[in-house]
């Protein structure tokens, strides 16, 4: 029985060993930054590129992406009166409701159960709320900043991003639309996207580790944050599962540990980018809830894997 959560360990392995490189400054601060920009504008791009290009899709499963969608935006609209229920009060509570962090941390915890074998089906369950982030959470995080907003220059930061462009050569290549024929060449292309996408789980891990940070001042509002929002997220999990992705799509099981595991992930880690750094209240709040429910998710995505397959 506990075999099944041992693909886990490697991964929880390197976040402690980043954790402990941490402890020693192994990093500086342009160190941190370099691995990070390796994993989101390399590795990661990489990753996703396989996964939504080995998708399988029909039009039926439009549904699963909508309610995805729509389930992200009903956490935004549920922001205020659930805060106002946990007496959590911090400006930046809406922003760590909606969207899920996939690419930094759930395809690493999917590949490690499932294997990179079925990465498309988590591909096709992470398309709704990837629409979601690089949409409506952008708007309003550039908005939050009091960044001036403009729809051409949102678009053009968007589709110029290396994981977003990633994503559709992927999606272009699994519909046919941009083919590349298979030789000598081609062979070796897959080869060094293969190399560098198998980078993504360590560096993750390492980066994720190395960049915990938890002030005792934010502790309590990020606990009650990240315990709200998995309540409310399992049981739209077990509605989707249910509903869309047993009965009315009957997919296979695989795309309901799919569904799980995306909804057990923390609030999207660009949220740490675009919050207003000028206000510490915020700044901490922030690392410290997705610091935390970092952990917390892994451990809640063994739990599930332990008990559901």
């Amino acid at each position: 029985m506990w075999e099944r959560i041992l693909p886990a360990l490697p991964l929880l392995l390197l976040f402690l060993l980043g954790y402990l490189l941490r402890k020693i400054s192994f990093f500086d601060e342009g160190g941190l930054k370099a691995l990070k920009r390796v994993v989101s504008d390399l590795a990661l791009p990489a990753l996703l590129f396989g996964a939504f290009r080995s998708l399988e899709f029909n039009r039926s499963y439009l549904i699963l992406i909508a309610a995805i969608f729509l389930v992200c935006v009903i956490m935004l609209i549920i922001a205020k009166p659930l805060g106002a229920i946990i007496k959590v009060k911090n400006q930046a509570f809406p922003f760590m409701l909606g969207g899920f962090e996939m690419g930094m941390l759930g395809y690493a915890l999917f590949t490690s159960f499932y294997g990179e074998a079925h990465l498309g089906k988590m591909a096709l369950v992470d398309l709704g709320q990837v629409l979601f982030v690089f949409t409506v959470l952008m708007t309003l995080l550039i908005r939050h900043k009091g960044q001036h907003f403009d729809l051409g220059t949102l678009v053009l930061r968007i589709i110029t991003s290396p994981v977003m462009i990633a994503i559709i050569l992927g999606l272009l290549a699994n519909a046919r639309i941009l083919v590349l024929r298979s030789n000598a060449f081609t062979r070796q292309l897959d080869e060094v996207l293969d190399i560098l996408a198998s980078l993504t789980m360590p560096l993750i891990a390492l980066s994720i580790g190395y960049g915990i940070r938890i002030t005792k001042e934010s502790l309590g509002s990020a606990l009650k944050t990240i315990v709200a929002r998995k309540v409310v997220l399992i049981i739209f999990a077990v509605v989707i599962n249910l509903l869309i992705v047993r009965l009315a799509l009957k997919m296979d099981r695989i795309y309901e540990m799919a569904v799980l595991l995306m909804f057990l992930m923390p609030s999207p880690f660009i949220v740490s980018i675009y919050i207003d750094d000028k206000k510490k209240n915020l700044v901490d709040y922030v690392d410290t809830t997705l610091s935390l429910d970092s952990v917390i998710s892994i451990f809640a995505v063994m739990g599930a894997v332990l008990l559901l397959g």
